[in-house]
């Protein structure tokens, strides 16, 4: 059992109101004992004072010694005899605040929140004013994991006794679970009332503002912040991100020059700042305007410069405006002239966003700057793929390689290429050599064991490499699949079942999946 923690003051009270003065034994001996009981109790005696108070009892009915047994057995943590005794005082005394709210108490110790929740709300319908109950009463609503109770009594308390900081805490918590930042302000600036020169609570309000849109309130907090405690990178993390969210990108860049503790930022680190807030904007949408707004900027102050060109392609080529990415990329390879990371960066992009016939341009036209650049040859090819030239593409990627042996990506690439081609000596070759290199390299694994699930070919091996991908990733569906297809070729169909619904149930309705599904339950059938 245990004892409770939300209830120490109202425990530490009881020792006074145990006295109950106003119920003590009317018969002269048991008010004797009674006292005598007392006696040994405050002494720490527990076991004599209960001796005493039970012969008490013995002579009068008292609902004060009742109490006085129950308090004792609670300390002697019997706290179901505490109940019984506290129980027979109400039953004197049913109305009575003192001996309910001991009730709840022991209710707590039993490990019942839920009786205590009980006695609680029945003591604040007797005393609305009843401000300890209110207290403990949303504490446990909150230990119990119902925050809408336990808000709408923090409310009550706060309506009745004003803010305090506990209080404003719990609210905050309850509120910010809700995702309510509403509220959470309103607490914030409660919370500020009381202490308005707390930088943490400052600093807070200032972010839920942000969240909120409230743009121009946080700036004015953190400028506020900033001007008290200058050297708060976090404070000038923010205002650099709402200045460029503004639009004031120079204000933004000297908040950044700041935090690095430098007069200003070259131009290569303004373009590395746009870059940070665009990686930021994969997990939080509301980066990638800002980092629009940096470019945006950087491309009216550096109209010679290639990057700021292409981050805006990119921008647009992910809004869906493949036209205005291409005018925007084609200003990056002419402001760029010979450099060989513009022709790369642009072409890559625009393979990425379905630009084939653009980036296929772009990188040919790199080939003849630079044409022993291995990474010029890979995508060039990847381009001539995806336009169906796929011997052509072929050749790209044996020049790629020669200039780059060890590159996977190329190896992974040019495996399946010949494969495609019916070259399978070649194939498997260059799958070896990719092993040789990166022995755990999933995707090599998968790709070269379905390559020869597909030709029924050295099935043993395919099942062995498969095992290692679905071991590594076993919610993959392509590699369920592709282990499940092996099994299959093995005539193993139960187990060919097993792993290829496991893939239908992750992927969903993939068509060569379902042929798989189907071939497998037709050979179970004839089988």
């Amino acid at each position: 059992m245990f004892k409770i923690s939300v209830f120490l003051l109202l425990l530490s009270v009881q020792c006074i109101k145990a006295q109950d003065t106003n119920y003590l034994p009317i018969d002269p001996e048991a008010l004797g004992q009674f006292i005598e009981g007392k006696s040994f109790e405050l002494q720490g005696n527990y076991f004599a004072a209960l001796e005493n108070y039970k012969t008490a009892l013995k002579r009068d009915k008292s609902r004060g010694i009742y109490f006085a047994i129950s308090f004792v057995y609670y300390n002697l943590n019997k706290f179901n005899d505490a109940l019984q005794n506290i129980n027979s005082a109400l039953i004197l005394s049913p109305d009575n605040i003192d001996y309910l709210e001991f009730k709840g108490n022991i209710y707590y110790a039993l490990g019942k929140p839920e009786k205590t929740a009980e006695i609680f709300e029945s003591i604040i319908k007797l005393d609305s004013n009843y401000t300890e109950g209110l207290y403990s009463l949303a504490r446990i609503y909150q230990d119990r994991n119902q925050p809408a109770k336990a808000i709408v009594i923090y409310e009550k308390i706060t309506d009745k006794l004003g803010f305090d900081i506990e209080v404003l805490r719990r609210m905050y918590d309850i509120y910010f679970s809700y995702k309510d930042y509403v509220k959470c302000a309103q607490v914030m600036e409660y919370a500020l009332k009381l202490d308005p020169y707390n930088f943490a609570y400052l600093e807070q309000l200032a972010s839920l503002y942000s969240k909120l849109g409230k743009d121009a309130e946080a700036l004015r907090i953190f400028e506020e912040i900033f001007s008290l405690n200058p050297d708060n990178k976090s404070v000038q993390s923010e205002l650099a991100k709402l200045y460029f969210k503004g639009g004031d990108a120079g204000k933004g860049f000297n908040s950044f020059a700041k935090i690095l503790k430098k007069d200003k930022l070259l131009y290569e680190e303004k373009i590395q700042v746009g870059e940070l807030y665009l990686n930021m904007s994969k997990q939080d949408k509301t980066m990638s305007g800002i980092a629009k707004n940096i470019f945006e900027y950087l491309n009216k102050e550096n109209p010679d410069k290639w990057e700021p060109y292409y981050f805006l392609g990119e921008f647009s080529l992910g809004n869906g405006n493949g036209v205005t990415a291409e005018k925007y990329f084609e200003n990056a390879v002419e402001k760029a002239d010979t450099a060989v990371s513009a022709y790369l960066q642009v072409g890559f992009s625009s393979y990425n966003g379905g630009r084939n016939d653009f980036a296929n341009k772009v990188l040919k036209k790199g080939l003849t700057i630079a044409p022993d650049d291995y990474r010029m040859n890979y995508f060039y090819g990847l381009t001539l793929q995806r336009l169906g030239h796929e011997q052509e593409a072929v050749e790209y990627f044996e020049k790629a390689l020669n200039i780059y042996p060890d590159d996977i990506s190329v190896l992974a690439t040019l495996a399946l290429a010949y494969n495609t081609q019916k070259r399978y000596s070649e194939s498997e070759e260059i799958y070896e050599r990719a092993l040789k290199i990166d022995p755990k390299n999933i995707l090599i694994l998968n790709n070269y064991a379905y390559n020869l699930s597909v030709r029924g070919v050295n099935l043993d091996r395919a099942l062995e490499m498969s095992k290692i991908t679905v071991e590594k990733e076993p919610n993959s569906a392509s590699y369920l699949d592709t282990y499940g297809w092996i099994y299959y070729k093995m005539g193993n169909f139960e187990l060919a079942k097993k792993y290829i619904e496991k893939s239908i149930s992750i992927s969903g309705s993939n068509a060569v999946v379902l042929e798989h599904l189907g071939d497998v339950f037709n050979a179970i059938r004839d089988f």
